[in-house]
């Protein structure tokens, strides 16, 4: 009898209900839920494990490869795992890491739940399989953060480890943000904002002392030269420090507000990159946004013309995700009365694709996971991978989804702040070719991502007639696509 084929997304849900089997290894705090799950390339399993199943503390990674399919090739097959496979410098010696196990197995594949909440340690299994030529792909972020919810203490006690315990420094070359710079001190830092992330780490010392440097020291923050001086990184610098941009000039966030009629206004915004998106989201909502007044609920409540919560989440992540390395460029942020554009250095981060933007439900991948600590710590940036969906929203609240693009090594975010923009996207001059019903058509489409012909009809009270010729009308105008036969057609915005 023929084995079943599963679908990737089955797969997934399998593996996450394997990892409620795991088996915990401490009493004194919390493990990971993990499963694992290798299948051939058609998609049948071959074997599943879960944390602790054979062994106490072993992973699922290792009983799979190493004791339930030693003797099977595993040339060409699939590996779906929902923890983030660690690395050799993450175990003790003999012990080699997960990822090893998996290179030398030859698997083809990996599907990863989450990455390590570690910020010391996320990433480097998935760079590690990236760099031995294995496909790395991500669960979709729905997936993760049904994963990040039942290691909800698991991921806690990580981050806090980060704060409280001193760790011995990996040795390993130093990356951009990891070297120091022997011309400052951590007098340089900005005692507002270390004092302001200490307070809502619940660190449990103090700025500036011998503990807080010993810290800053272990999270990479700061250095130790030869004489035993200690300085601060560029990570520190860019993170806290004063006046970082009158020496990393590209850590500055330009903010441009044309008024249109050629009036514009042009601000530098410097400082630690923790305090510049308050500022900037308080200059530009004074200055930019529209105020008017609600009345419909009794009672006056001023409203800005976009989504503010939205802006805020696109100018986080500009800043946390951006690439530091490119020191020709700053973040940027036009508003115009129009549409809004946030464009920062860097593509997405590896495995990530701007096609995967587009989907708005993309895995939680930070290109600076120590940045990203800091801001979630300081309450500055959404939980990890709910920005990209709440501006999945935005047709509910009555805009355009934004569009992603990337241009000459900025990726950039345009946001229409009227329903007339999605004209302009869809390259028609003449914005009276539009009706409110073409609007309200394209923006249900949007929110929907994608809808039937029946749905559309519903929504709008149709009838089936009245429905395929608008939608047909949509279609010949390139305002929105059809997908598969006419029956069972599904309608789409352009990509």
């Amino acid at each position: 009898m023929a084995k079943k084929k599963y679908t990737t997304e089955e797969l997934m849900k399998l593996t996450i209900e394997e990892s409620f089997k795991s088996i915990p290894e401490h009493i004194d705090k919390a493990d990971p839920l993990v499963g694992a799950i290798v299948t051939n390339k058609d998609g049948e399993i071959l074997a599943t494990a879960h944390r602790g199943e054979l062994r106490v503390g072993e992973h699922c990674e290792f009983t799979l490869i190493e004791r339930k399919l030693k003797d099977m090739n595993l040339r060409d097959c699939i590996l779906y795992v929902t923890l983030e496979p660690c690395v050799d410098e993450a175990r003790k010696p003999p012990k080699r890491g997960c990822a090893t196990h998996i290179s030398k197995a030859r698997i083809n594949t990996v599907y990863v739940g989450m990455r390590d909440p570690n910020p010391k340690v996320e990433n480097e299994g998935v760079n590690f399989l990236v760099k031995q030529g294995i496909k790395v792909i991500d669960f979709p972020a729905h997936f993760e953060m049904e994963i990040r919810k039942s290691n909800a203490q698991f991921i806690k006690e990580k981050e806090a480890e980060q704060m409280q315990v001193k760790k011995e420094k990996l040795q390993k070359a130093k990356s951009y943000l990891q070297k120091p710079v022997s011309s400052s001190t951590l007098n340089q830092f900005d005692a507002t904002a270390v004092k302001q992330f200490l307070q809502y780490s619940t660190a449990s010392f103090s700025y500036p002392s011998d503990d807080f440097s010993q810290w800053a020291l272990d999270f990479e923050l700061a250095d130790k030269d030869s004489k035993g001086v200690i300085h601060p990184t560029r990570l520190g610098l860019i993170l806290f420090g004063k006046k970082v941009e009158d020496i990393y000039p590209h850590t500055l966030f330009k903010v441009e507000i044309n008024y249109g009629k050629g009036e514009q206004e042009i601000r530098d915004f410097g400082g630690p990159i923790v305090s510049q998106m308050q500022s900037i989201l308080d200059y530009v909502k004074d200055k930019a946004f529209k105020l008017t007044i609600d009345r419909s609920k009794g009672k006056r409540i001023e409203k800005e013309d976009f989504p503010i919560e939205i802006l805020r989440e696109a100018i986080a992540n500009a800043i946390i995700h951006r690439d530091y390395e490119n020191e020709k460029s700053t973040n940027f942020l036009s508003i115009s009365p129009d549409k809004i554009i946030v464009r920062s250095p860097g593509n997405p981060e590896s495995p990530l694709t701007l096609a995967d933007l587009k989907t708005f439900d993309t895995p939680s991948v930070s290109r600076n996971p120590k940045i990203m600590f800091v801001f979630n710590k300081m309450g500055l940036a959404e939980q990890r991978g709910i920005g990209l969906r709440n501006m999945k929203q935005l047709p509910e609240k009555g805009f355009p989804l934004p569009t992603f693009n990337l241009k000459t090594g900025m990726l950039e975010v345009t946001f229409g702040r009227t329903k007339e923009y999605l004209a302009q996207q869809t390259g028609i001059k003449n914005l009276k070719q539009l009706t409110e019903e073409d609007k309200e058509a394209v923006l249900f489409i949007q929110k929907k991502g994608e809808a039937s012909r029946g749905e559309f009809a519903a929504e709008f009270e149709l009838n089936d007639k009245t429905a395929q010729r608008r939608l047909a009308s949509l279609v010949e105008r390139n305002l929105i696509v059809m997908i598969g036969d006419r029956k069972g057609a599904k309608y789409k915005t352009r990509s």
